[in-house]
């Protein structure tokens, strides 16, 4: 799967929220739930997320693989500035 800049974001701020819903996602990133239920589904498929049904809530959190990936994107940008 190759992430675009708008599925970077949302891979992002799942690594920055670990435990977020996608209700949580779309109330502070302002996209839809169908969208990002679509992010969410190919994701997992990837191994870049998970998801964990807690308290009647499903959670969504980053795997290694998720979280290596924005950091090596972190690391692009930032050589990029340079």
């Amino acid at each position: 799967m190759k992430l675009s800049k708008g599925n970077m974001k949302l891979l992002k701020f799942i690594n920055e929220n670990p435990g977020v819903t996608q209700l949580e996602i779309a109330q502070e990133i302002g996209i839809s739930k169908g969208s990002i239920s679509i992010f969410v589904k190919k994701a997992k498929e990837n191994n870049y997320i998970l998801e964990i049904k807690k308290e009647q809530k499903v959670k969504i959190h980053p795997t290694k693989l998720g979280k290596d990936i924005v950091m090596e994107n972190t690391l692009k940008n930032l050589a990029g500035i340079c």
